[in-house]
């Protein structure tokens, strides 16, 4: 069943599933979500979709994007190299310079974030994470090839609410996250809400001269909500929010190699503890404002929906790139974006047998970009037969950058028509225009190398899908689909390469099962999907920086299975398993840092960035002692081996490894406080979760990213 979305329903929707849990403890909870831009109910919804709810998860300890680690089949996320990078079913977010797009497309109370390099910025007063496994470009558009997340904000509520959270941990954690929410005048609600978030970091620097410690973090964030209601059931909500970080970053380590240039130059190495850097001198600083509007109301039977959404955002950063005590390389990255969207869409109500929802947008992205490399480079890389030990004089300075234009509008259209009570027909069409302009530049004095370019390009794609719906019986629903996506043209800024990298499109057929049993003391969902894709986009080791390049083919199969059980009233197992074969079908390319002449066809290679297996096994159990509820929750999560490149060479590789999280809760059965507490990585597992390779003019340094190490918590809230 489908209704109309509003967040009126919304909240009375959430309310009364939650109500539902507390009276029947027995079965599995219903929950509610808005992936398909109508309130709808996760297990009758025919997509494969996972929900995650914004308490659990701050009770878990996760509060960023990166934290959300393989918590839905097939799909992980990592903040790699300071830019977060997610992953669906084997694509997502392989660029992290402007002028590219992710694979994942991701939205914050449904504006598209464009500016990667800025997304992870918190999980605070969240009321779901929404994850849409799969292309969806027919209801997300361009740049959603593998699939869509979307993050919801708790709303403003018609009663008085207020909540104070305070939380220490290890590394000297220090947060404190809350809300304040409720009626201001007559027809007016209001919220608003913050986090502020102090560590010391995990990572040790061993070095006088530069940060203590890296992996810190100091950020405050805050959102401030107003929702009117207007005449006939309509509303008008105002979102403003601010996020700002400044700290010494995160550790972006090099790994040891024989004959890296600051063995070569001065007999020194990186250390190999992942837990120690090197460092000279770091800074980070972040800081992102937001503001939407978002207007709903009725027209007739149906709903108008509105939303103007408006980004801004700055990242200045500055790394000691070669991780040893000499001064080698120092690498800056300075980016700037302005992010302005309007979507307005049509939707009917459920009452007939044709459901539709047809809707505008456009977009206007604009961002600039400045890299800056200072190294020093041994002279025989420049001058065969010269020594190895003596550093090119003046060394080599890398400036590049430029601004890129993005401009994107839409049209398009969502229908389910009812055939009757068991079958009904889905379709979806999207027709969308981009175009990417850019003025870049590239100046490498050491080699007279200097230029400008202003290189432009346009598209046109048709994303849509076409499936069909079964429902045998009652809590039972079988499901078939497909689907074509479109990712979007790139630009290698500063790169000055006259063509732009061509669009990635994909084609993808999905079968899926939803069944209850045990009278919904369990639920079971199963997706079998086949992806080929055309023109994959790639991250490459380019000459000066990291280029996108185009894949000529690759294709995906895979299934994911996820269930939940309650054996007994208080405890709930659940599961997920995802199993994929993630292949390139037609590749040649060259492994710059191994082979750098030699022409490698990778035909039959496994893609980069994705494991081929994935599981994921929860617990929890929620019972009561005495007057005192309890929850003891226990996670854990695992993936097989994965490559960072095409080439699957054993340089950059990282073999499986799991990850257990632990969480506890404790709270009156009627009461305003809670207490709760959490471990996260409990095993202490260290394992890479992103790697770049520099270019052959910095050794073809492998710079990489670790999972943090075991981290505790207890934190405290009391509701007013």
């Amino acid at each position: 069943m489908r209704t109309r979305l509003s967040p009126i329903a919304l909240a009375v929707a959430s309310t009364l599933a939650a109500a539902q849990t507390e009276t029947n403890t027995q079965q599995i909870e219903r929950v509610v979500i808005t992936a398909e831009r109508r309130v709808t109910v996760l297990d009758t919804t025919p997509a494969a979709i996972t929900a995650l709810n914004g308490a659990r998860l701050a009770e878990r300890g996760d509060t960023g994007l990166a934290d959300l680690v393989m918590l839905s089949p097939n799909t992980s996320v990592t903040n790699g190299q300071g830019a977060t990078q997610l992953f669906i079913r084997g694509i997502g977010n392989v660029f992290i310079l402007a002028g590219g797009d992710p694979g994942v497309a991701l939205y914050s109370d449904g504006a598209y974030v464009s500016d990667q390099t800025s997304s992870n910025t918190a999980l605070f007063d969240t009321q779901r994470v929404e994850i849409l496994r799969g292309p969806q470009g027919a209801l997300y558009g361009r740049n959603a090839t593998g699939g869509a997340m979307n993050i919801i904000s708790a709303l403003p509520t018609s009663s008085f609410q207020a909540r104070l959270g305070l939380l220490l941990g290890s590394d000297n954690r220090r947060e404190s996250e809350g809300f304040v929410s409720g009626p201001l005048t007559p027809g007016l609600e209001g919220r608003f809400s913050y986090q502020v978030r102090e560590a010391d970091g995990y990572t040790r620097n061993p070095l006088a001269e530069g940060p203590r410690r890296l992996d810190d973090q100091s950020s405050r964030a805050f959102r401030a909500q107003l929702q009117s209601g207007l005449g006939g059931n309509g509303t008008l909500r105002l979102v403003a929010g601010h996020y700002r970080e400044h700290d010494a970053g995160m550790s972006v380590p090099v790994l040891p190699d024989p004959a890296s240039i600051p063995v070569l130059l001065y007999g020194v190495t990186q250390s190999s503890d992942p837990r120690v850097v090197k460092s000279q001198g770091s800074s980070n600083r972040v800081d992102v404002n937001t503001a939407q509007a978002l207007l709903e109301i009725p027209v007739g039977s149906n709903t108008l929906s509105a939303a103007l959404s408006w980004r801004r955002s700055k990242v200045d950063r500055l790394w000691d790139s070669d991780t040893t005590e000499a001064a080698v390389t120092t690498s800056g990255f300075l980016t700037g974006s302005t992010d302005k969207s309007i979507d307005v869409h049509l939707a009917s109500d459920e009452a007939s047998p044709l459901q539709w929802l047809v809707g505008v947008t456009a977009l206007q992205f604009d961002q600039s970009q400045d890299v800056s490399i200072q190294t020093q480079v041994p002279l025989g890389f420049i001058v065969p037969g010269a020594p190895m030990n003596l550093p090119l004089p003046g060394g080599v300075g890398f400036l590049l950058g430029g601004t890129v234009h993005t401009r994107s509008t839409a049209a398009y259209a969502d229908l389910r028509y009812t055939f009757n009570p068991q079958w009904s027909l889905l379709a979806g069409l999207r027709v969308n225009h981009d175009s990417k302009r850019a003025d870049e530049y590239q100046n490498i004095a050491a080699f007279g190398l200097a230029g400008t370019g202003h290189p432009s390009d346009g598209w046109t794609s048709t994303p849509g899908s076409i499936g069909v719906e079964y429902k045998p019986v009652t809590g039972t629903l079988a499901y078939a689909r497909w689907a074509h996506g479109f990712k979007s043209g790139a630009v290698n800024l500063g790169a000055l390469q006259p063509d732009l990298v061509k669009p990635e499109k994909v084609s993808s057929f999905e079968l899926g099962f939803k069944t209850e049993f045990l009278q919904r003391r369990g639920v079971f969902s199963a997706a079998v999907f086949s992806s080929r894709y055309r023109d994959m986009q790639v991250s490459q080791v380019g000459q000066a920086t990291t280029l996108l390049a185009n894949a000529s083919a690759a294709r995906i199969h895979g299934l994911e299975v996820e269930a939940a059980v309650k054996p007994v009233a208080p405890l709930t197992l659940s599961a997920g398993l995802g199993l994929m074969d993630p292949k390139y079908t037609d590749f040649t390319n060259v492994d710059l840092r191994n082979a750098p002449i030699t022409p490698v066809n990778v035909r039959g290679r496994q893609l980069a960035q994705a494991s081929k297996q994935q599981v994921t096994l929860g617990a929890e159990w929620a019972g009561s002692v005495g007057e005192l509820r309890t929850t003891l929750r226990a996670d854990y999560s695992w993936r097989s081996r994965f490559y960072f490149t095409e080439f699957n060479t054993s340089d950059a590789v990282q073999g499986g490894y799991g990850l257990l999280n632990l969480s506890a809760t404790l709270r009156p059965a009627a009461g305003p406080w809670k207490l709760w507490a959490y471990v996260r990585n409990a095993g202490d597992t260290t394992a890479l979760t992103s790697m770049s390779i520099a270019s052959p003019l910095l050794g073809a340094a492998r710079q990489v990213t670790w999972t943090p190490p075991r981290q505790f918590a207890i934190g405290a809230s009391y509701d007013f």
